[in-house]
């Protein structure tokens, strides 16, 4: 009975481990994984009927507490530290069991539980020191680089037999004595953990990672077999397992050969050094010692390419040919702008600056643009197995947007842009041209193939491999250099204000009107363009004489439906993904608070798909503190809009789109909607008036009874809220 009870709890692991292949899956899969180590965890105390609960209530009460904390206050960007302290946790854990089996039932073991037990010890405080050194690479607290003594192998060759010598003498001591050289063992093989992690970084760090993971549970499997527990020993033999797995595509992903990962080759000497090793081209030469130039050259150059932008022809008039942009995120909107295909390239330099909300944003703007988008996500970016993933499925990026290097690398040759964001090493063409660098040889993802390359990297140094990067000094690539978080979100900027259309921005008092459109020049006037007895000057679909009447429109827009809302007692507001995507959600609550206190019947109308998951709106709203009782759900809700005055959509469209119950044949065909067309007058604040993710035209859009305000939901929602103010 007891053997078929630990098979149960040995498949709930393995099921577990098994879900995490698919991350919509891995939440599931991670709660299943964790009961099954609960329910070994009482096995173990029924089984060796400890009864008594102090101490393990104490303990189990102290870890609870000691990982809330740790988990409050680790961000996305330091799981991988905190993944290898862990890891060195258990490493710890290991060890320490066998140090007590061993010394304390030293004699009556068995020769093979007592040789496991050795083992065990050595592998855990292996681990354990490893481990430490990993996490502090990872977090900053040392030299990520990797860092040779001098004699380094005979180092560690010492502290191998060293250790190997008091293995073989501890059989044939009393107990007292091997008290002694269990201890010496311990500090050996912490010694030679240090020895074997501080000369591995950079690059290899997740290799590193997923290797000391597995000796994890290689140590815990010898625990097992010390203390007779096949719980433990199956445990840990699936983690050694998957580990070795997950070391070996790591190796293999990176075309590195494991021996020489832990055990590089010593450096060479600075005569050697200096020798011409690297094959690079004297244009790469040229181009690197272009951008250390003086300030003042570059200066000169700049103002060169000024001058020639503005030059006149004989007539007078400006050349539009010769126009060159001083500012980089200009040119960068610009292209992207013109772009059809874009591909994202994650590194860790985006998990340093937490900057994956921002280029979600990016991608959710350039999507809506009707660009093509997918990230290409190398194996190794990042400081662990599946960073990327992580941090991009915490701002709720699309799994399916996700391709890996092999599928990804194909497409460059016909992509528009690679947009690159804190990354170096994954995208350095030198691995593949250069011999005899630490990344000589490691696959790439070919960013360099593209048409253009954006790089929002920090600087232009190298990254951790020390090695330069020839990308960042091609012709077709544009650097945006400093603070990715901020580099994005001015990228985003800069590509809201670059319009290839003439578009009215109107502001609250409705009398100033702005008109941008894609000019030779930032600094034309609208006046300008009114006076002009040439259509063609600039490219706009609208003609110049007719400009004022467009401005006076717009700003009618936010005038009718300000008025609409000051007349009307029963409002249902409908919130989308829009809504969470501008984080307009306290904006609402602001807009709703004003027309309650002015008298308005105000509720919110929740569609149960709405959002990227059930009940996301209703998280949203919580969070702008939005009284629960005035959410109301679908079925609730539709009878109520044939007797509403206003009905607000906020970034909502295929819940509200009237074509999935009349039209046949589309992928919403039949879906039950939010009835928001019957409602005496609709306002839509969306940023335009493009199709929903279904791709399916919303004909509410054209309704008669319908004001449509596009642009950024929570800019919007201010512009209404000013003018009901007045």
């Amino acid at each position: 009975m007891n053997l078929i009870i630990d098979f149960v709890v040995i498949a709930g692991l393995i099921v577990g481990i098994w879900l995490f292949i698919e991350p919509r899956k891995a939440r599931f899969g991670n709660f299943i994984a964790a009961l099954s180590m609960f329910c070994a965890f009482i096995l173990v105390l029924y089984r060796y009927e400890i009864i008594s609960v102090n101490i393990v209530a104490i303990s189990l009460i102290a870890g609870a507490i000691i990982g809330y904390a740790v988990a409050k206050a680790v961000n996305m960007n330091q799981i991988p530290a905190m993944v290898a302290i862990q890891n060195g946790a258990g490493g710890a854990a290991a060890f320490l069991v066998s140090f007590v089996e061993l010394t304390r039932h030293g004699q009556s073991l068995n020769s093979i539980t007592v040789i496991s037990g050795i083992i065990g010890l050595i592998v855990g405080a292996f681990t354990f020191s490893g481990s430490m050194i990993a996490g502090a690479k990872l977090a900053n607290k040392m030299r990520q680089l990797p860092q040779v003594l001098p004699n380094h192998n005979y180092l560690v060759l010492a502290a191998v037999w060293g250790m190997f010598a008091l293995c073989c003498t501890s059989f044939h001591v009393t107990e007292n004595i091997a008290y002694y050289l269990h201890f010496f063992q311990i500090v050996l093989s912490c010694l030679l953990g240090i020895l074997f992690s501080i000369r591995i970084g950079g690059a290899d760090m997740p290799v590193l990672i997923s290797f000391l993971n597995s000796m994890t549970g290689m140590a815990a499997a010898l625990c097992g077999m010390v203390l007779g527990n096949r719980l433990l020993i199956a445990f840990g033999a699936i983690v050694a397992a998957s580990g070795y797995i997950l070391t070996y595509l790591m190796c293999k992903a990176m075309n590195r050969n494991i021996v020489k990962v832990f055990l590089p080759a010593p450096p060479k000497t600075k005569d050697t050094a200096t020798k011409p090793e690297y094959k690079v081209s004297a244009e790469t030469v040229n181009n690197f010692l272009n951008i250390t130039d003086s300030t003042e050259s570059i200066k000169k150059d700049i103002e060169s390419q000024t001058d020639e932008a503005v030059s006149e022809d004989a007539s007078g008039k400006v050349s539009e040919q010769k126009s060159v942009s001083t500012n980089p995120f200009e040119k960068a909107a610009s292209l992207l702008a013109d772009a059809e295909k874009i591909i994202i390239i994650p590194g860790y330099g985006m998990a340093i600056a937490q900057a994956q909300m921002e280029v979600t944003a990016l991608a959710n703007r350039l999507v809506t643009m009707g660009k093509e988008l997918k990230y290409a996500i190398h194996p190794v970016a990042g400081r662990m197995p599946g960073h990327m993933n992580v941090l991009l499925a915490e701002a709720d990026v699309d799994y399916d947007m996700l391709i890996e290097m092999e599928e990804i690398n194909p497409e460059f040759d016909s992509t528009d842009i690679a947009l690159v964001v804190g990354a170096c090493d994954v995208v350095n063409p030198a691995a593949i041209e250069v011999e005899g660098t630490p990344i000589s040889g490691m696959p790439i993802l070919m960013a360099q193939n593209a048409k253009n390359v954006i790089c929002c990297n920090f600087d232009e140094k190298p990254g951790y491999s020390g090695v330069e990067n020839p990308l960042y000094n091609r012709e077709n690539t544009l650097m945006l250099c400093g603070n990715a978080k901020e580099t994005v979100h001015q990228l985003l900027s800069s590509l809201r204000d670059n319009k290839p259309k003439a578009e009215i921005i109107t502001s609250s008092e409705g009398s100033k009107n702005i008109l941008s459109s894609t000019l030779p020049s930032d600094s034309t006037s609208v006046s300008s363009l009114s006076d002009s007895n040439n259509p063609s000057d600039f490219e706009t679909d609208i003609e110049p004489q007719s400009v004022s009447s467009v401005a006076v429109s717009a700003a009618d827009k936010f005038g009718s439906a300000a008025q609409a809302l000051l007349n009307a007692n029963k409002i249902i507001i409908i919130p989308g993904y829009g809504m969470a995507l501008a984080k307009a959600q306290f904006k609402v609550l602001e807009l709703a608070s004003m027309l309650n206190k002015r008298g308005a019947d105000v509720k919110y109308a929740i569609h149960p798909v709405a959002g990227r998951m059930p009940g996301h709106m209703n998280v949203i709203l919580a969070e702008a503190e939005v009284d629960y009782d005035d959410l109301l759900e679908m079925d609730d809700a539709n009878p109520l809009f044939a007797q509403t005055d206003a009905a607000i959509v906020i970034g909502a469209c295929d819940v509200v789109n009237p074509a999935a119950i009349e039209v046949e044949g589309t992928p919403i065909s039949g879906m039950p909607i939010l009835m928001a067309h019957e409602a005496e007058n609709i306002i839509v604040c969306n940023f335009d008036d493009k199709p929903g993710y279904s791709g399916v035209p919303n004909p509410l859009y054209k309704n008669s009874k319908t004001i449509m305000l596009e642009g950024d939901a929570k800019e919007t929602i201010t512009e209404l809220i000013s003018l009901l103010n007045k």
